[in-house]
């Protein structure tokens, strides 16, 4: 009598969420298909009009996948913006850094779907634009890892500023 073997385990899961912006999704999805050359499982959040884009470039990976989260309506955008590149003017920059909080609910029933059919993420790589995901990662006790999406010698000239200015500010 052949005794069978347990199946293996799913791989880890990983949940990119990009800026919908060209220079903040790029490395973001780059960053997915190194993960997904591992083994892991990678799923990208991302808006309707946003998901063509990301598609036609993580299509030859098939452990890469896209979920689709509404953008939200707000009266200061035109309808159907839903990236930086589709503003009409980059003053609408800070409305629409705005409008993605609103994005908060759905991102959250995403996760909670994920948990309950046992592809629970073992992190969410997010920008730092959706700083908000902070929070909803806690509540579900899984691990964000923040993404700026610039090289590292832009960012540690933006901390070496950045603490120069708090020593200011307390001396």
């Amino acid at each position: 009598m052949a005794t069978s073997s347990p199946p293996p385990p799913p791989p880890p899961h990983a949940v990119i969420f990009p800026f919908m912006a060209q220079g903040h999704t790029i490395p973001l999805l780059d960053i997915s298909k190194a993960l997904s050359s591992r083994g892991l499982k990678v799923t990208v959040v991302t808006t309707p009009q946003n998901a063509p884009f990301i598609s036609s470039k993580v299509s030859d990976c098939s452990s890469i996948s896209i979920s689709v989260v509404p953008f939200p309506s707000v009266p200061d955008l035109p309808r159907g913006c839903e990236n930086t590149a589709s503003l009409p003017s980059m003053e609408l920059l800070v409305p629409f850094i705005a409008a993605t909080k609103k994005m908060k609910q759905p991102f959250e029933a995403l996760l909670k779907e994920m948990v309950e059919n046992g592809s629970r993420p073992i992190c969410v790589i997010s920008d730092f634009f959706l700083s908000w995901t902070l929070d909803t990662c806690r509540s579900f006790d899984i691990p964000r890892v923040v993404s700026h999406g610039m090289g590292v010698l832009p960012m540690v000239v933006l901390k070496t500023v950045s603490s120069m200015d708090v020593q200011r500010e307390t001396t």
